[in-house]
């Protein structure tokens, strides 16, 4: 979508990690694995552990910047299909030109669209989180997540290898500038996604989106790992792969209240809290009888200035 907040993020998000690959390789591996008589890789200066290294770290970085792009660019989960002939009240859209709006999605005011189990709007991906790319967004921050602590080490290393060195030569202003922004954006990027991180992992354990738990509805309740499965797939070596291998989605699903009993109180949404979260209430729906109702007003209408 064209959101310029949300291009901006992206933009942003790809320059930090050029830069944070960038310094590491040139002030770190470079510097403190040099190339030894007999490498084993002419193509790289580096020796046999700085080439493990650094091969290892641009799987992290590429696998990084691709669940990334993936979260940007796969469809949420937009509706498209009609509803089941023998599904009971079905709900339409009236903003998406009364298309059918399954119990679990919900229409997102940013994308303007609705989008099947839509845990919230993402402006660093300038996308829905939902149904669609959640096991993408889950990557991506599970791949920043191991990218930070990686680079974490790598800087104590140069570090302690930097207060080690005896040769003056060895000192360098800009490598200890460069090094310590990384650090500074390591150490910021691994808190910011953890909390991300441990948000999914409870929607997964819970069948249930950041949407719902406002509205204090969930889906059918089953195991953590069958609702792994459904999320991510049954071929577990695509796991680690930002490809989409989850389940074909149940749109019937319904949307099950919360437990009444469980110590909170239960309040109506209103229309301030679809703001806050970012999507159309209930205002904005319609069911079938009230379609039909629309439609026979409308027919009256035209037959009365016939």
């Amino acid at each position: 979508i064209l959101e310029w907040r949300g291009i901006a993020l992206i933009s942003f998000t790809w320059i930090l990690l050029a830069f944070a690959d960038a310094a590491v390789t040139y002030y770190v591996l470079l510097t403190w694995f040099p190339e030894t008589p007999g490498a084993w890789a002419p193509f790289l200066p580096l020796s046999y552990t700085g080439s493990m290294i650094f091969l290892v770290y641009q799987v992290l970085f590429l696998l990084t910047l691709a669940s990334h792009v993936a979260s940007v660019f796969t469809d949420p989960g937009t509706i498209t299909e009609d509803p089941p002939a023998n599904f009971e009240n079905p709900r339409f859209c009236q903003i998406c030109q009364g298309r059918w709006k399954p119990p679990r999605a919900h229409h997102c005011k940013t994308c303007k669209r609705c989008i099947f189990r839509m845990d919230h709007h993402c402006p660093w991906v300038n996308n829905c989180v939902g149904f669609g790319n959640q096991k993408l967004f889950i990557l991506f921050l599970m791949y920043v997540a191991v990218l930070s602590v990686v680079t974490m080490l790598l800087l104590g290393y140069a570090t302690y290898s930097w207060f080690s060195a005896k040769e003056e030569q060895l000192t360098n202003e800009w490598a200890i500038i460069f090094c310590s922004l990384v650090a500074l954006e390591s150490v910021f990027f691994l808190f910011f996604v953890g909390e991300f991180g441990a948000e999914q992992v409870e929607a997964i354990e819970t069948n249930a989106t950041v949407v719902e738990t406002y509205q204090r509805t969930h889906g059918e309740q089953t195991t953590f790992m069958e609702q792994f499965f459904i999320v991510f797939g049954k071929e577990i070596y695509l796991w680690p792969l930002p490809l989409k291998t989850r389940t074909p989605p149940k749109l019937t699903e319904p949307a099950i209240p919360d437990d009444p009993y469980d110590g909170r109180t239960q309040q109506p949404m209103t229309r301030g809290d679809d703001d806050i979260i970012g999507i159309a209430g209930a205002h904005t729906e319609t069911n079938l009888r009230e379609r039909r109702q629309d439609s026979k007003a409308r027919e009256g209408d035209s037959d009365s200035q016939d």
